[in-house]
């Protein structure tokens, strides 16, 4: 057992692991604007490029003359933290809720466990996010105090003894979980447009990786700390204690890299370029941008991009905890089956990652998003209809693939559509938040709807046993598949509005 172990998470590791190395090449179009080589990069404390490209070029605004550039090294700190942090969050998703048992917890007790970790991040990840776009303190402080709170989280669950010390270490997680946020807007802020997409990715492929890993390395410390002795009621506190260890590790890691960059290109004070004045600058590097004054910005965006992700996340809950009980209720899964179908799936969508800057690249952030949004739709739908293998399988992973692919377009859009700087984290923010509040209704939503399925309602519609909650959420993708169509064309529409106020 402990020789398959090791194999799932060797593949774990090394298999996905350039989608969040840096520096990598990247395709980039002609006639965007290409940092000069003797530009230096702002250091995380910033988090402001001193040339940032202007935000207006789109990917799929030229199509000729490809040219690569290398992702700057400030990226692996800030993916670096990301996996740090999600890494104790796969542990405590796979290892808690039976932990919590074995110390007495009631169901209800388990899910508040669950539940306060959702409410805390929802709550802090803004203002988290607003105080990193504040000059004085930057996104580099921000991170590392999220790295801070996270290895608290699991020192104080470690220690431990009752299932209130538990939910108490869950809820400072939860607070502190704003590391996905704050990496997204400090990759936004170091990279122009023609890398955003790529950037992003990065952040996204280090957060699932995290989660990943954990479950597999939660497994295989625990069984190898009852090989040196260690009793069972003490391995999964010294899971934690190796996962605290580890984001302070990444954090002395950060700080160094930073204090080199600091030291090679100095500080912008300000978070906007020094030397230059306010006709020089471009509209990125005003912190006080409006909507106004981006062609391309509508503000029906958000509310769109918002409404995308909480359904989205919807599938996301249905993919995981429900599907579950219907994999083994209908399917026939054991747990071996289960969590091999899990693993595969969470592999696809860290790979998905590395293709994602390519797709957006030839068809753009709006088509990305809908053909992700496409995949969701059929493959949860087809899952719960088609019950035949291996097309059962080859739509659950066309549906988290998908999945995959619209959450980072979603959130390179959210990034585009921004007005300036402190827009642009504050929708990444608000972002967050909103996935997370999500996470607090859907699975109760879920759980009833699949409960009331096994009873027989919906098949009086055509609905096989089991499959309403599936069906009624694909259902709600495809109704939301049209939004990324309709948000480019008013995005053309305004534009084409600016110009022609412009040219009158």
């Amino acid at each position: 057992m402990i020789s398959i172990s090791k194999l799932l998470l060797s593949v774990l590791l090394v298999a996905p692991s350039s989608s969040f190395v840096s520096p990598l090449p990247t395709t980039v179009r002609a006639g965007s604007q290409l940092r000069p080589k003797n530009t230096h990069i702002t250091p995380l404390i910033v988090g402001v490029s001193k040339s940032m490209p202007n935000d207006d070029i789109t990917p799929e605004s030229n199509n000729i003359d490809v040219k690569t550039k290398p992702l700057p090294r400030e990226l692996m700190p800030i993916t670096m933290g990301v996996f740090a942090q999600m890494l104790g969050e796969g542990i405590a998703l796979s290892s808690l809720p039976l932990y919590l048992t074995r110390l007495g917890a009631k169901p209800l007790t388990v899910g508040l466990a669950i539940s306060c970790f959702s409410i805390a991040q929802m709550t802090f990840a803004p203002i988290l996010v607003g105080l990193s776009s504040r000059p004085t303190i930057g996104r580099s402080i921000i991170l590392r105090v999220c790295l801070v709170g996270a290895a608290a989280s699991s020192l104080s669950i470690a220690c431990a003894t009752s299932v209130t010390g538990v939910i108490v270490g869950r809820t400072l997680a939860g607070v502190f979980a704003a590391c996905v946020p704050v990496a997204q807007s400090g990759v936004t802020d170091i990279l122009g447009k023609d890398q955003m997409a790529l950037g992003l990715s990065r952040v996204s492929a280090a957060a699932q990786l995290g989660v990943v890993v954990g479950p597999a390395l939660s497994a295989i410390l625990q069984e190898g700390f009852g090989r040196l002795g260690l009793g069972a009621g003490r391995r999964l506190p010294a899971v934690f204690v190796v996962a605290a260890l580890f984001t302070l590790g990444v954090l002395v890691q950060m700080t160094s890299i930073d204090r080199i960059v600091k030291k090679e290109g100095g500080s912008l004070k300000g978070g906007i370029d020094e030397g230059k004045t306010d006709n020089d600058r471009q509209p990125s590097d005003m912190t006080t941008t409006t909507i106004e004054d981006r062609p391309n910005v509508t503000r029906m965006a958000q509310p769109i991009l918002r409404t995308i992700t909480v359904i989205i996340g919807w599938t996301a809950i249905l993919s995981n905890s429900i599907y579950g009980l219907f994999a083994a209720r209908f399917m026939n899964y054991q747990q071996p089956q289960l969590s091999a179908t899990y693993s595969l799936a969470a592999v696809l969508m860290v790979a998905t990652q590395v293709v994602f800057p390519k797709l957006v690249a030839t068809v753009g952030a709006h088509t990305a998003c809908t053909i992700g949004i496409l995949a969701v739709g059929t493959g949860i739908g087809g899952q719960s209809l088609v019950r035949i293998q291996p097309f059962h399988t080859m739509l659950y992973m066309m549906n988290r693939a998908g999945a995959a692919v619209a959450d980072t377009a979603t959130a390179t859009l959210v990034a585009s559509s921004s007005g300036g700087k402190e827009d642009r984290s504050r929708n990444l923010a608000l972002l967050t938040s909103t996935r997370a509040a999500a996470r607090i209704v859907t699975p109760l939503l879920s759980s009833k709807m699949f409960e009331l399925s096994c009873k027989g309602v919906g098949q009086k519609v055509g609905i096989m046993p089991g499959a309403l909650p599936f069906v009624t959420a694909a259902c709600a993708v495809m109704a939301v598949s049209p939004l990324p169509s309709l948000l480019r064309r008013a995005e053309k529409r305004k534009a084409r509005q600016s110009e022609e106020k412009k040219l009158a």
